[in-house]
C-alpha cells in the first residue's frame, strides 16, 4: 500500500506542476486545457497524507522495538528526523497552496498561479530534504534529488495534463514548437542530476541487482528508453507524419508518452521505499536479494560477489530484438497506430532487460 501512496504522491505533483506551468503560457501557444478545480486541490490537500504514509510505517515499526507508544514514536519522528521535519513543512505548504486555490482570485488573476507553482517548487524541496539522497550528503543530496524531481515533474506534468486535459485540437504546432525544447531540457537535466545522485546512492550500479532497489533502478531507466523514443517521436516527426495524414491526432500519442511515464514514477515509487546500496555488502546484510535477480541469475550467490559483464547469445538476441522494437515504434508513428506502439515500447524495453540479466556473471 505504501507504492500505492508514494506513485499517487508523485502524480499529484505532477498535475500540479503542468497546470500551473500551463496557466503562464498563452492560450495561442497550447491547446485548450481545463483541470477541475476540484483535482487540484485534492492534490494539494493528498500531498502531506501521501507523504505521512512512509512516516506512520516507520513509526509504527520502531514504536514496539523501542517500547514507546505510537504517538511517543511520532513526535519522536516529526521533531527529529529528516523526513518528519520535511513532513510538517509540507503539510504547511500543502495547505496554503490548498488555500490558494479554493480562492476565486486564482482563477482570474495572472499572478496566482505563479505564487502557487512558487509554493509547489517549495514542496518540491521539501520532498527532496527527506529524501535518501539528502540523509547522505545533505547539501549535495537535496539540491540534485530537487533538480532531478523538479525537471522530471514539469516534463511529465505538462505531458501528462495536455494529454488528459486539452479541450481542443487547436494550436497543436505551436505548443509543440516550446514543448519539445522545454521537454528536452527536462530531459538532460533529470539525466544528469539522476547519474549524480547514483553516484553515491548506488555506487556499485550493476551490482546494485541483486538488491530490489538496484532492479527497481534497473526497470526505471529501461523505462525510459521507450519514453525517450515517444518524445522524439512527438517532438520531431509530427509536422512530417501529419503534413502526410490530415486526421493524425497527437494526443493520442501524448497519452501513450504519459502513461510510460506513469510506469516510470512506479519504479520511482517503489525505490523510494528501499534501502539504496551506497554500501551494497551491508545493505545485503539486512535486505534481501530480489526474487526478479535469484530468479534469473544461475549462479552461486553470496554478498561478496561482484557482477560482470559476458555476452551470450541469448544475450545479444534479446539486444537485438529490443532495437527492432525500437525501430517499430518509430515506424508504428508513421503509421498512426499508437497502441501497437506503446506495446512495442513495453517489449522493447523487456528484451533489454533480459539482454541485460542474460549477460550477468
Amino acid at each position: 500500500m505504501i507504492y500505492v501512496s508514494e506513485g499517487l504522491l508523485y502524480i499529484s505533483f505532477a498535475i500540479l506542476m503542468g497546470t500551473l506551468v500551463l496557466r503562464l503560457v498563452p492560450e495561442s501557444k497550447r491547446p485548450s486545457v481545463h483541470v477541475p478545480d476540484g483535482l487540484l486541490l485534492a492534490c494539494a490537500l493528498a500531498i502531506p497524507v501521501l507523504s505521512f504514509a512512509p512516516i506512520h510505517q516507520l513509526a509504527s515499526q520502531y514504536a514496539s522495538q523501542f517500547d514507546l507508544s505510537y504517538g511517543e514514536m511520532l513526535k519522536s519522528i516529526l521533531m527529529d528526523i529528516k523526513s518528519g521535519k520535511a513532513w510538517i513543512w509540507s503539510t504547511v505548504g500543502s495547505l496554503g497552496l490548498a488555500l490558494l486555490l479554493s480562492m476565486k482570485a486564482f482563477r482570474n488573476d495572472k499572478h496566482m498561479p505563479k505564487v502557487a507553482l512558487f509554493v509547489t517548487a517549495l514542496l518540491v524541496i521539501w520532498l527532496g530534504y527527506a529524501s535518501h539522497a539528502s540523509s547522505l550528503s545533505s547539501f549535495k543530496g537535496l539540491f540534485v534529488h530537487t533538480l532531478h524531481f523538479l525537471a522530471f515533474s514539469v516534463w511529465i506534468g505538462i505531458l501528462f495534463v495536455v494529454s488528459w486535459f486539452s479541450k481542443d485540437k487547436d494550436y497543436w504546432s505551436a505548443f509543440l514548437k516550446w514543448f519539445s525544447p522545454v521537454a528536452i531540457l527536462c530531459v538532460v537535466v533529470t539525466l544528469l542530476a539522476g547519474f549524480t545522485l547514483m553516484s553515491f546512492t548506488t555506487p556499485q550500479y550493476v551490482s546494485s541487482w541483486m538488491i530490489p532497489y538496484g532492479q527497481a533502478l534497473l526497470i526505471k531507466h529501461l523505462l525510459i528508453l521507450p519514453l525517450l523514443l515517444f518524445a522524439y517521436t512527438n517532438g520531431f516527426l509530427y509536422k512530417s507524419v501529419a503534413a502526410k495524414d490530415s486526421g493524425f491526432q497527437p494526443v493520442k500519442w501524448l497519452r501513450a508518452e504519459s502513461v510510460v511515464a506513469m510506469l516510470v514514477l512506479g519504479a520511482t515509487a517503489f525505490m523510494g521505499q528501499q534501502a539504496p546500496p551506497h554500501n551494497l555488502k551491508d545493505t545485503l546484510q539486512s535486505v534481501s536479494p530480489s526474487p526478479l535477480f535469484t530468479w534469473l541469475y544461475k549462479g552461486a550467490f553470496s554478498p561478496d560477489i561482484q557482477l560482470t559483464f559476458t555476452l551470450h547469445m541469448e544475450s545479444v538476441l534479446m539486444f537485438a530484438a529490443a532495437v527492432l522494437m525500437a525501430v517499430g515504434v518509430v515506424w508504428s508513428y508513421r503509421l498512426n497506430r499508437p497502441s501497437i506502439a506503446f506495446l512495442m515500447g513495453l517489449l522493447m524495453a523487456g528484451f533489454a532487460y533480459f539482454g541485460l540479466m542474460f549477460s550477468i556473471a
